[in-house]
């Protein structure tokens, strides 16, 4: 084992959630997260703010304790339950940024609810912009080509590429690139 992975199984965060809030100090756990892309840094509160799924994600992983306002802690299927009655797209969304976490990409918050998430291009976090936005649909369900050819023009004005995550019934994922192609004779 490396030095890198021996180092950070002894890492553990100690967050609080209070009202959809997860936030921990700024310490040297919490630094050796953000460099790998979890989190996001409050320097005038020294804390260190992580959405719902980073959150879920390192709950799942054990790189988290999570504790509420009175003390108690607070476990994933807690978590989940709780914020999925306030973000109704929470289990697909975790369900994506679990995998591309898992296939060793940085993933931060998008531009919208539609385009969910940036993805970086691995080892260029806080090298390069995100070269990917991440659209999220159900397998089955419709979508309309003008919602499709929407987020092709803000990922054009962003320099981003759209990339289609497909989730199907057995919460797998399918990724599909997606582009604007011209015709022209």
């Amino acid at each position: 084992m490396d030095k890198e992975k021996k180092d950070s199984t002894n890492k553990i965060i100690s967050a609080r959630y209070f009202e959809d809030s997860i936030t921990s100090t700024l310490d040297d756990v919490s630094r050796y997260y953000l460099r790998r892309g979890y989190g996001v840094l409050d320097e005038a509160k020294k804390i260190v703010e992580y959405s719902l799924v980073e959150a879920l994600f390192l709950l799942e992983m054990g790189r988290m304790r999570l504790f509420d306002f009175k003390g108690e802690e607070v476990n994933f299927d807690r978590l989940l339950k709780e914020s999925s009655i306030k973000e109704p797209t929470l289990w697909r969304d975790y369900i994506v940024y679990r995998d591309l976490r898992k296939r060793n990409y940085v993933v931060k918050d998008g531009f919208s609810s539609d385009l969910r998430f940036r993805v970086f291009e691995r080892g260029e976090y806080m090298e390069k912009p995100a070269r990917y936005l991440i659209a999220i649909v159900y397998e089955g369900r419709d979508l309309p080509v003008e919602r499709l050819i929407e987020w092709l023009e803000i990922c054009r004005n962003n320099k981003k590429e759209l990339i289609l995550a497909v989730v199907d019934r057995r919460n797998e994922v399918i990724y599909y690139t997606v582009r604007m192609v011209d015709l022209v004779p």
